[in-house]
């Protein structure tokens, strides 16, 4: 496997603090059994040995001096422990047995029975000068010795067997030593094996332990920031698994919520912006139907207050002041009529009369009426709609609708001066659609001409007699049927439409 560079190697904060700690765990170990294994391993082999020579003892003392297998025996105890044993008459110095001594009959054509005999005459003690004494038990007296002349240390254990003979025990303190660091090497090593085990164990531990939190810490950042698109994803069942399931459930929750909440300022948006429509559009109606109400009234007051003074002596000034009296008293009343009419229509009181129709008939009924009106405006109307269609709705009402529309195009036909009413079929629907060739309406002007006494002509000129209320009377009538409206800019004019309900059955009227 090849490894990344270390600087392209991304190690978290999370997984190298739980790295750290580990290691300062498993070096904290490894100091300690360092510092034992150097500071006690060697007392531990010289109390070993000490506690040896002191069953060394035990066991000479079982053995009878006086058995061919004497000898065997003392070979098997001193070879155990590499170990040089003397025997002593008595109290005395007389030397009757030695390690040395075993060896040179084991060696020679002497018998085993006259052999420590002959080499006891021949042999010496050990000179061994005592240099410390280190405690005494049941076993003996312990010693530590040197012999001079090879410069050799011994630990040395004196003690009485039960044939009141005196027995030493020898063993080099060198070779404890030399077994001592020799243990001690090895068990560093394994300390230290372990340790680096441990290390590289921790280390793949700690990335495998905060890998998740890793993720779910990722996961949270994108939640903090509103992003819940990514997810948790872990295959354990333990308190991490749990933590990551609550995560996402949150994550789920909060985008539940968040849409929610977004849903609900966007309607929240609506609502402020339809009443900042409807204040604007009650401030408007005022300020027209003031407008719309003023001069008829001011006429009427001055044209009232000239008949008072007598300024229209003669009786056909006071028949035409009279006359514009009563022009301007209608047109109020037609003003006040329409506004009366709107209120019935928005307030939801006014019933329909629903029943079928023929289109063809009701626009027919509509050019007949207005045909002197046309022609002293030079405009041309054609109407394109089958005598087979037949709607289902009020009819007087719907007849008010496509009466509207055709006096707004009359009103705004120019150029080729020429209306054009069709018909077309949409499922279940008639759309009806009155098209006057002219200028096209502005995007910024199509929902407020809906609205009462809203007129594209600024200047508001009387001699048409239209005060702005059709289209919104069009709006209301439609808004009862349920049905739709609306307009849209052609290329050379603008066409404004309707829709009917389709009679259920194919009737010819």
């Amino acid at each position: 496997m090849k490894l990344l560079p270390f600087s392209k190697r991304k190690i978290k904060g999370l997984m190298l603090q739980l790295f750290l700690q580990l290691l300062t765990i498993v070096a904290v170990m490894v100091a300690f059994l360092l510092i034992i294994n150097s500071t006690f391993i060697e007392t531990v082999y010289y109390l070993r040995s000490l506690k040896s020579m002191s069953n060394v003892v035990q066991e000479v003392d079982a053995i009878e001096s006086t058995d061919s297998t004497f000898l065997d025996e003392m070979k098997n105890i001193e070879n155990k422990g590499t170990l040089y044993i003397e025997i002593f008459k008595d109290s005395s110095d007389k030397l009757v047995y030695s390690t040395v001594m075993n060896e040179l009959i084991e060696n020679t054509i002497y018998e085993k029975e006259e052999g420590p005999q002959i080499f006891a005459s021949m042999m010496k003690a050990k000179d061994i000068s005592i240099k410390s004494k280190l405690y005494t038990n049941d076993a003996g007296v312990f010693y530590i010795g040197k012999e001079d002349a090879i410069e050799m240390e011994y630990f040395i254990c004196q003690s009485r067997l039960s044939t009141g003979e005196t027995i030493k025990i020898y063993t080099q303190r060198n070779v404890i030593e030399s077994n001592a660091d020799y243990t001690s090497d090895i068990i560093s090593t394994v300390i230290n094996v372990s340790g680096l085990t441990l290390m590289i164990a921790f280390f793949i531990y700690a990335w495998l332990f905060t890998k998740p939190l890793i993720e779910m810490n990722d996961v949270t950042k994108r939640m903090s920031k509103m992003d819940f698109s990514q997810k948790c994803v872990t295959k354990s069942t333990n308190e991490l698994g749990q933590l990551a399931s609550n995560i996402n459930s949150m994550s789920d929750s909060l985008a539940q919520a968040m849409g929610d909440l977004q849903e609900k300022n966007r309607q929240l948006e609506l609502d402020i912006e339809h009443e900042h429509k409807m204040e604007k559009s009650r401030k408007e109606f005022v300020s027209n139907v003031s407008h719309e109400l003023k001069t008829p009234i001011a006429i009427i007051q001055g044209y009232a207050e000239g008949l008072k003074l007598g300024v229209g002596d003669n009786p056909a000034d006071k028949e035409e002041y009279l006359d514009v009296i009563i022009e301007e008293s209608k047109k109020m009343n037609d003003i006040v009529l329409d506004l009366l009419e709107l209120s019935y229509y928005e307030s939801g009181s006014y019933k329909l009369n629903e029943s079928r129709f023929s289109l063809n008939n009701l626009i027919e009924d509509y050019a007949q009426s207005h045909k002197m009106l046309l022609a002293e405006k030079g405009i041309e109307l054609e109407v394109l709609i089958p005598d087979d269609m037949v709607g289902f709705a009020d009819e007087a009402k719907t007849g008010m609708v496509l009466n509207n529309y055709i006096s707004n195009a009359v009103s705004h036909c120019e150029g080729e001066k020429k209306i054009i009413v069709t018909a077309r079929e949409i499922n279940d629907l008639y759309r009806i659609s009155v098209f006057n060739t002219g200028k096209n309406i502005s995007d910024d002007v199509v929902e407020e001409m809906w609205l009462s006494f809203y007129r594209g002509d600024k200047a508001r000129n009387r001699k048409d007699g239209r005060f702005g209320i059709g289209l919104s009377l069009v709006a209301a009538i439609q808004d009862m049927h349920g049905m739709a409206y609306g307009c849209e800019n052609k290329e050379n004019g603008v066409e404004f439409w309707f829709e009917v309900k389709k009679h259920v059955k194919d009737l010819t009227i």
